[in-house]
């Protein structure tokens, strides 16, 4: 609950439904705080996007809890998406749709500043005219904060009190240190008073009594009076007075001399005092061993110092949640490796909650309690160091993550047994075939649930649209055949084979034309009626309310056509002339005639559509083009069979990211959790493709790929565990690290890395007998890149 000006704001609950017209007026009545009570995390990201104005989109769907103290690391190539993502939650980036919650409260709409974070740059961002202890301090100074109303005089004669009664001793050397250092942070009083940890208006009452040594606290003056004595009077005077002041005004205080007027706390909102300030920039040097160089500036500090003063302008603002990101990147190799120590350190020992962006997977490995892999705006895994090293869920994540890289093999699967290129053969156990098997009818099960929802249905009918509409690179309308097949035949005069061109086609602009063109609109009543009957068998497998306005479209066609028998046709004349018009683009390709070619190609009008008939196709296809919300799971899947594949995909083949240049596709607007994205081809015959694969997977060989990590591959002679037959490798290159020896070699046509104790010494170009763990070989699909 929050107090300010004497109102009071009950946060909302999230979860509530109302109508959007009261919406405004209950979130103005909160002060437009909303809770939810079904998020019980510290932080909470649900299905976040981010598209930016050009329509590129950089993050999909991304959904994570963060507990108090996790340190999160989110972990990807350049463009992946992360620092977009710590942007929105520092509220830096505006969130497209999707909820953010920080400690439960809705923060999507939060200023930057409200959402008690703070947050770490790549470049520092250091005030080079400051010194090192005001960069720590400026962002102490500007903002107000709120506390308890407290009675300054009670507070500070109190202090008083305890310092002549108790702590004389201290503060008389208080007062010599201060008297004797070249102060470069305030005045003496004002050391003594961050030395005593006492307010600096309770400094300056002391100041007023010349205490030099202990004994003058006890000594008689001109009137008789001991200096303890005379200010023990002087703090009674004060303080009855304040008392007398604060009833009349009719507040109370407690132990603390925090006031309260009818029995309601009160509060108010100032910014930080200076002994507050100094207290938390020395509280965050000590911690970052920034001691020494709190006078200096920016220009005078190693790439290092600047890092940990970054850090300190974070640490002492106490945040709820500290956003840092790439902060190491711009350190060379052996201050990165002590930053990040000193990093996990300063997490540790102020309990903070931490997200940390990087590229590294390095330090995503020895920081993080969990990770977060991120490709192309998609969340691959989460989970913890150990998780995703041994457990990757596929193939971009294992690779990812392991430095040196996780060794890839292409091979094929059959009957349990895997053939590398090589030929060289691993027989899995029983459970991995098993786990192969029920992956497969697994993906194939999701695949078959996708492909029955209402949108890919529509989708289905949208292709077999699309077939008819825009596969076609030449539309020829009936009337223009006529003068068509005349321009055909006046440019064929200059090839070698016009006699008898001119005896295929030119009859058919003769006698026959009338024939002709009467069978053409036949044969397209025909063809309209066959695709018809296909669409309305498309559609009618879904009730869905928004295809019946396709279905009607489709049936007022048909009911047009009752009188055409698709099963009795006689076109004698239309079929003579496509016979001929085939002959005749067969003899033209001799002559190697472009412009010939391309004239007598026109002519074939056996999938050509009547100007009518395309009016109702584009009709029907408005209707299709409707789609509800799909699941992310269902987009993300098929992300991935087309990144992640083997099989490298066309530009046009792969999820749609940005807007084309200079180039027109047709292309399909989806719904992810209220965000179009566009995909430049139908996501049915993704799917569908990737089930036929899938179902030939469990029918008989297919390829494969294999992973080993390198610290997986050991000498024969040397391992004795569950491993596979050895083979024989040439060691092209030998690179010794320490203990351990990176043996690189070429190997079932992959370029494979063996990481091997040193305790035997490999030379370059020697052979070398090897095996593999068989217990940490990992398998993956070679459709979309999963572990199986």
């Amino acid at each position: 609950m929050d107090n300010i000006n004497n109102q009071t704001f009950e946060p909302v609950d999230g979860t509530m439904s109302v109508p959007v017209k009261e919406a405004g007026k209950i979130l103005k009545q909160s002060g437009y705080k909303v809770t939810n009570k079904d998020v019980s995390s510290f932080v909470s990201l649900k299905d976040i996007n981010k598209i930016y104005p050009n329509g590129v989109q950089a993050v999909y769907d991304f959904n994570i809890d963060i507990d108090k103290n996790d340190f999160i690391v989110l972990v990807g190539p350049s463009g992946c998406g992360k620092s977009t993502t710590l942007r929105m939650i520092a509220g830096l980036e505006d969130i497209t749709s999707g909820y953010l919650y920080i400690d439960k409260v809705l923060s999507n709409y939060k200023d930057s500043k409200d959402r008690d974070i703070s947050m770490v740059f790549q470049n520092y961002a250091l005030y080079p005219q400051m010194t090192v202890f005001d960069n720590i301090a400026f962002p102490l100074k500007s903002r107000k904060y709120k506390y308890p109303k407290m009675s300054v005089v009670l507070h500070s004669w109190n202090q008083v009190l305890d310092v002549i009664n108790n702590r004389i001793e201290e503060y008389v050397i208080a007062k010599k240190e201060a008297n004797n250092k070249a102060l470069n942070f305030g005045t003496c009083n004002e050391y003594i008073a961050t030395k005593l940890k006492i307010s600096d208006a309770a400094s300056k009452i002391l100041a007023k009594y010349k205490i030099n040594k202990v004994s003058d606290l006890d000594a008689v003056n001109n009137q008789n009076i001991t200096l303890r004595n005379l200010i023990l009077n002087d703090s009674k005077v004060a303080m009855d007075k304040e008392v007398d002041s604060l009833e009349s005004n009719g507040y109370s205080y407690d132990e603390n001399y925090h006031l309260s007027k009818d029995g309601v706390a009160q509060y108010e909102y100032k910014k930080m005092s200076k002994e507050e300030i100094r207290a938390k920039v020395f509280d965050a040097a000590e911690i970052l061993d920034l001691g020494p160089y709190l006078d200096r500036r920016p220009k005078e500090l190693s790439g290092g110092q600047m890092q940990r003063v970054a850090l300190g302008r974070a640490i002492v603002r106490n945040a709820k949640l500290f956003l840092m990101d790439e902060p190491l990147s711009n350190l060379d190799a052996k201050l990165r490796v002590q930053m990040r120590s000193e990093i996990v350190r300063i997490h540790e020992q102020i309990g903070a909650t931490t997200i940390y962006v990087t590229h590294d997977q390095t330090e995503a490995m020895t920081m993080a309690t969990k990770i977060v892999v991120m490709s192309k705006g998609w969340v691959q895994q989460v989970g913890t160091p150990k998780e995703i090293y041994y457990n990757p869920k596929n193939i971009f994540v294992a690779t990812f993550i392991g430095s040196p890289a996780m060794n890839i093999f292409n091979g094929e699967y059959n009957k349990g047994k895997l053939t590398l290129k090589n030929g060289y053969t691993l027989k899995l156990s029983k459970e991995i075939v098993s786990r192969h098997d029920t992956y497969y009818n697994d993906k194939i099960a999701k695949l078959e649930e996708m492909l029955a929802t209402d949108d890919f249905v529509k989708m289905h009918a949208l292709k077999e649209v699309d077939n008819v509409l825009f596969k076609l690179d030449q539309q020829l309308e009936v009337q223009g055949l006529y003068k068509s097949i005349n321009e055909f035949l006046v440019s064929s005069k200059n090839v070698e084979c016009q006699n008898e061109l001119l005896n295929l086609i030119s009859p058919f602009v003769n006698d026959s034309f009338n024939d002709l063109t009467i069978e053409i609109n036949q044969a397209h009543k025909i063809n309209a009626k066959v695709k018809l009957q296909q669409l309305l068998d498309i559609v009618s497998t879904n009730d869905e309310a928004k295809l019946n306005s396709a279905k009607a479209l489709i049936e007022e066609q048909l009911a047009l056509l009752n009188d055409v028998d698709v099963n009795n046709v006689k076109l004698p004349t239309y079929f003579a002339y496509l016979e001929a018009v085939n002959k005749a683009i067969e003899l033209v390709k001799t002559t190697n005639d472009k412009n010939v070619l391309a004239k007598c190609e026109v002519l074939n009008v056996s999938n050509e559509l009547s100007k009518s008939d395309k009016e109702w196709l584009l009709n029907v296809r408005r209707q299709l083009l409707t789609f509800d919300k799909i699941p992310s799971s269902y987009i993300g899947l098929l992300h991935n069979a087309q990144v992640f594949s083997k099989t490298e995909a066309k530009k046009d083949d792969t999820l749609y990211y940005q807007k084309p240049k200079k180039k027109k596709v047709q292309k399909i607007n989806v719904n992810l959790n209220s965000v179009d994205i566009e995909f430049v081809n139908n996501l049915y015959v993704v799917a569908t493709d990737l089930l036929a694969k899938c179902k030939e997977a469990l029918t008989g060989p297919h390829s494969i790929r294999v992973g080993i990590r390198p610290e997986d591959i050991h000498l024969s002679n040397e391992f004795d565990g569950n491993k596979t037959d050895e083979f024989s490798i040439v060691a092209d290159v030998v690179e010794l690290l320490g203990s351990e020896l990176l043996v690189h070699t070429n190997w079932a046509d992959t370029n494979m890395i063996a990481k091997i104790s040193t305790g035997t010494l490999i030379k370059p170009h020697s052979n070398v007998e090897l095996v593999l763990n068989k217990d940490k070989v990992l398998i993956f699909d070679d459709n979309c890149g999963d572990t199986i």
